[in-house]
């Protein structure tokens, strides 16, 4: 993407990752219209609460998924943590430590590491 952003020389005119055409970043209103549109588009309906697919659920369902993976890899989530901070746009880490217990499988995966350091009086 870096290569294809250099190309068109987008690069040089913002950081943004989304550009228009004439080198702006978009704005969020334009993003989520396009979002609407592609979900449409694949046929993704509302959920039965009548909830629909959003930039912000799937800005969720990314952060989630990827301390659960951490998680799963035995990683060190403290550590990594504040990596997911900058991904996500926060300023701090702590805006990101709500998501550790953002799902009882999150929370029950840090408990138990947890323990386990309690137990056995090692580093996580």
């Amino acid at each position: 993407m870096t290569a294809l952003r250099t190309a068109l020389r987008y690069d040089a005119l913002t950081d943004a990752f989304f550009v228009s055409e004439q080198g702006h970043a978009r704005t969020y209103d334009v993003m989520r219209t396009c979002f609407a549109q592609l979900c449409r588009q694949l046929g993704l309906a509302p959920t039965e609460r009548g909830r629909r697919p959003s930039l912000h659920a799937l800005r969720h369902a990314f952060a989630l998924e990827r301390l659960r993976c951490w998680y799963h890899e035995g990683a060190d989530v403290q550590a990594l943590l504040p990596h997911l901070s900058v991904y996500l746009g926060h300023v701090r880490p702590q805006e990101s430590y709500w998501y550790l217990t953002a799902t009882p499988e999150l929370l029950g995966a840090a408990a138990a590491r947890f323990q386990h350091y309690a137990a056995q009086g090692e580093d996580l």
